[in-house]
């Protein structure tokens, strides 16, 4: 390997991407969410998505016992959001308004679309856990512009 760790998360970062908020709940029936840029569409027929967890934190382990998730794709109103669900608090829901979706997970309203889905396949890929899940519900605004994710801040579309 002729780079580093800091060089390859550089290179990644040259690749603009939306902001997700990706949201379940615990086995205390408690809710749990945390910020993601490695969401991707998979495939329309069947619908699949995927998202991606560090095993080190996060929830990983918890988000895989759920089983059931929603991906609040976030707009530029909803930068707050963002850095709450990426910090590490002890109760990130605390002050957050948020609704229940059809599977009992959480879903932000102002969110520029939310996608409501389940545990399709897990795959091991290196120091993450890749979750490949099957699309029960979707909600689309599209009123509001994305929030974008670009070299380690946050550009906006002219």
């Amino acid at each position: 390997m002729t780079f580093d760790a800091r060089e390859f998360r550089d290179a990644l970062g040259c690749f603009a991407t939306g902001v997700s908020v990706i949201t379940s709940y615990n086995q205390q029936n408690e809710p749990m969410g945390v910020t993601v840029n490695s969401f991707s569409s998979v495939s329309i027929d069947p619908p699949l998505i995927l998202f991606s967890l560090a095993h080190n934190g996060n929830h990983c382990q918890e988000f895989k016992v759920s089983g059931k998730f929603s991906v609040n794709v976030l707009s530029t109103k909803q930068k707050e959001l963002c850095d709450r669900f990426a910090t590490p608090l002890e109760d990130r829901f605390n002050g957050v308004d948020y609704e229940l979706g059809e599977n009992g997970t959480p879903i932000f309203e102002e969110s520029l679309s939310v996608i409501e889905c389940e545990n399709f396949a897990l795959q091991e890929a290196g120091d993450h856990l890749v979750f490949i899940c099957r699309v029960t519900n979707v909600h689309s605004k599209t009123e509001e512009k994305p929030l974008l994710f670009y070299k380690g801040g946050f550009p906006t579309l002219s």
